[in-house]
């Protein structure tokens, strides 16, 4: 009896060694398949999913996003679930890459920036990924049409 509970014990320690061998040798996600997966939650609405496919510095262009899906109407928001997601183009350069999708729904290409971050493979937006004419206030050019136009005020004289 104790001989069969000795086997019985090396038999189970075996099966849960290779098993946690085998499960730790998974292997990553592609650049494509974090891109699709990503994508495919954006179109659900589903923001939380969405979040675990991006980097850190990426999670308030996310929220923002969340806000102007949230006032589209019923109609847009079908069109944009019903829309077929296709990967066109890939390129990897080391921990960079870039994944090109089409949107069926606008016929489409969108670029997606990845990086790796803790050895997996990230979707990196910025701001002018969702806004297209968005400068961030540093860098906005100063316009004369921006300041005061009061000509009784004098000017800044340096003594």
């Amino acid at each position: 009896m104790n001989n069969c509970m000795t086997s019985y014990l090396r038999i189970l320690t075996l099966v849960l060694f290779f098993g946690t061998v085998l499960g730790s040798c998974k292997k990553s996600a592609t650049p494509q398949e974090v891109a699709l997966n990503f994508m495919h939650a954006i179109q659900e609405s589903n923001f939380d999913l969405a979040r675990d496919y991006a980097t850190k510095e990426s999670q308030q262009v996310i929220q923002l996003y969340s806000f102007f899906d949230a006032r589209r109407n019923d109609s847009e928001r079908d069109k944009i679930k019903k829309a077929g997601i296709e990967v066109i183009d890939t390129e990897e350069n080391g921990d960079k890459a870039t994944v090109t999708v089409l949107n069926s729904s606008s016929q489409q290409k969108e670029r997606l920036q990845l990086v790796k971050e803790n050895g997996r493979w990230k979707i990196s937006l910025t701001f002018e990924s969702i806004i297209p004419n968005y400068l961030p206030p540093a860098s906005a050019p100063l316009d004369s049409t921006m300041l005061p136009q009061d000509s009784t005020a004098p000017l800044p004289t340096d003594k």
